[in-house]
């Protein structure tokens, strides 16, 4: 007597994952062909590895920064009352220390933030607008589209060595030197080229994984959530 069910189990074969484009050829990709890219990957999407390489980018950024301007940066949030004595402080910290927390941060913040971004998308285009796409896709997304951020890191790192100052970034207020100060400067040195690229590529990806979806309307989104924290970002 055959068992139905212990056939129909062996009927049942999962179906072949597509082959992703190779690792490195990806990074290429992200930058001119994003939303081919994502639709190669839409059906066996990949995050970890070139996170990794994202998170290792930036540390090393932060390790040739110099000591120096992480201790600016940390006494410019102190009041003047406390400056003094936190200078003291700050100073008999060893470099090697200061420089190995912001290497370690940044390491670890490059990790942890396109798991935070994703779920975030996740929550606005799943659940609000009713996209249909998995975790783990979003997650593919907006991991490749962190290769944006390398060349970022790379072109920040030296503004901010040649500037003396860690806030110096690339953003739309470089090229309005000639600004008065105010909130609306401030709210376009929020704007940094390159966060404003990766949200572009974000909106692309995330439209590639629903076909029902238009690039442009998921790009807008994204571009106004970062509009939205730069406006809270120049408040402060």
């Amino acid at each position: 007597m055959i068992d139905e069910s212990a056939a129909a189990t062996a009927d049942r074969v999962e179906p072949e994952l597509p082959p992703r484009p190779p690792f490195f050829y990806r990074m290429w990709m992200v930058f001119v062909q994003p939303g081919k890219l994502y639709r190669d990957l839409v059906r066996n999407p990949a995050w970890f590895p070139i996170t990794l390489i994202v998170a290792a980018v930036t540390a090393t950024v932060m390790w040739f920064t110099p000591e120096e301007l992480f201790r600016q940066a940390a006494l410019s949030g102190v009041s003047g009352d406390q400056a003094a004595e936190f200078a003291e402080q700050m100073a008999q910290v060893p470099p090697i220390l200061i420089k190995g927390g912001a290497v370690g941060t940044a390491f670890l913040g490059s990790l942890l933030f396109p798991i935070v971004l994703s779920a975030i998308t996740y929550v606005a285009f799943v659940f609000i607008r009713g996209d249909e796409a998995r975790f783990k896709q979003h997650l593919c997304v907006v991991a490749h589209a962190g290769i944006i951020s390398v060349p970022g890191a790379i072109l920040n790192g030296i503004v901010n060595n040649r500037g003396g100052a860690l806030e110096e970034t690339l953003s739309v207020g470089t090229f309005f030197p000639f600004l008065p100060e105010g909130y609306l400067t401030e709210l376009l040195l929020a704007l940094d080229l390159f966060q404003l690229w990766g949200a572009v590529v974000v909106g692309i990806g995330l439209a590639a994984i629903d076909p029902r979806r238009r690039a442009g309307s998921t790009v807008v989104v994204l571009l106004a959530l970062v509009l939205v924290v730069g406006l809270i970002r120049a408040a402060f």
